[in-house]
């Protein structure tokens, strides 16, 4: 995980304009165990930026993922979510509650599942679908809240 004043470097050193916007939604990020929309981002942001559209939590998302500073997630098919956690790990999806769950996944054992796969694989995501334990155990009262399992 980053910290904001190593986001901001990584700005910095990309030639990015550092902009209060920017700055704002790296500190929204920053050590976040969940994983957020732009509806999310743009919810919580619109107290201090009334103006903040759409247009810039994207464009700052798409900077953050080329800097390594977060992934994008399309495990959703109705929005893309962001993920502050870069080191590698799967998704898990509940198809019930919707809620998404990082599952520890060893980058290094990928070769396992496609032996055959003779390229370098330099970046990959994994979704996993089903349905989470506290929907199994029907307990629908933590609907979409659980926390990630690392």
């Amino acid at each position: 995980m980053w910290a904001i004043e190593e986001g901001i470097q990584r700005l910095k050193s990309s030639g990015g304009k550092i902009t209060a916007q920017r700055i704002a939604i790296l500190k929204l990020l920053a050590g976040r165990k969940d994983h957020p929309s732009a509806d999310v981002i743009c919810n919580e942001l619109r107290q201090f930026f009334p103006t903040i559209s759409y247009a810039t939590i994207y464009g700052t998302a798409e900077l953050l993922a080329d800097l390594g500073l977060i992934n994008i997630l399309t495990i959703d098919d109705k929005r893309i979510l962001f993920d502050p956690e870069t080191a590698f790990h799967a998704h898990f999806r509940c198809t019930n509650c919707g809620v998404i769950i990082d599952v520890p996944f060893d980058a290094g054992n990928i070769g396992a599942f496609f032996p055959h796969l003779h390229h370098k694989v330099e970046n990959s995501q994994v979704y996993l679908y089903g349905t989470c334990e506290q929907c199994l155990l029907g307990d629908t009262a933590q609907k979409g809240t659980h926390l990630s399992i690392h």
